[in-house]
């Protein structure tokens, strides 16, 4: 390599490389979180887990994606599969009425126009709960709290979160073999891109405990 090359674009540390990097990671953490979800129980820590290592990774600190993911999967399993199975009833609930809903079977339109309401407030608290769930040591019950307060706080952008979140699916729906791009990005790219939006939120909460107890002292 020659000397014009050194700190370059092509150069082990320069831009190129740490795309493919980030890349490369965030292939491997979507087909983990994959293959940890399938008992369905697990879930929630596959996916706080998840939410750790996107976070660590979009503030650009080294670390091992598969070892780093294992070990938080294995250190937040109680706290995060707690809170999944509270969760996990409610949306089977409303996924199974949504499901009837697409089927065409009669139903009064205020009771569809009710359960679309009550899918969208569930969605609002879980697309923040892994997050928090991934940031914080914390109980469920409080997890869930903070998730609904940051959701509807961050109101606008919590919309465009929830639309990440299930484009890829959609689109996996309705365009042949999308589900192909799904396996290799559709989980971690939305929640990677989900971390930036998010990030200011978090500090604005983060504030107001520290004046808080600033306060309290």
């Amino acid at each position: 390599m020659s000397s014009e090359d050194e700190g370059g674009f092509f150069s082990i540390d320069g831009p190129f490389m740490r795309v493919m990097e980030l890349v490369i990671n965030m292939l491997l953490l979507n087909f983990i979180v994959i293959i940890c979800s399938i008992p369905v129980i697990t879930i929630g820590a596959a996916f706080t887990a998840m939410n750790h290592q996107l976070q660590r990774m979009s503030k650009n600190e080294e670390g091992y994606v598969v070892r780093d993911f294992f070990k938080d999967f294995k250190t937040n399993f109680k706290t995060s599969t707690l809170t999944w199975l509270i969760m996990l009833p409610v949306g089977l609930f409303l996924g199974a009425d949504l499901y009837i809903f697409s089927e065409g079977v009669s139903f009064p339109v205020y009771f569809k126009w009710l359960i679309i309401g009550f899918a969208l407030i569930y969605l609002f608290g879980l697309v923040y709960l892994f997050p928090v769930l991934a940031r914080y040591e914390t109980t469920p019950k409080l997890a869930i709290k903070t998730a609904y307060a940051m959701s509807f706080h961050a109101f606008p952008k919590t919309i465009i979160m929830i639309a990440l979140v299930i484009a890829p699916w959609i689109g996996a729906i309705y365009i042949p073999n999308f589900i192909l791009a799904c396996f290799f990005f559709g989980i971690t790219l939305p929640a990677y891109i989900n971390v930036f939006l998010y990030r200011k939120t978090f500090a604005t909460f983060e504030k107001k405990q520290d004046e808080a107890s600033g306060e309290e002292e």
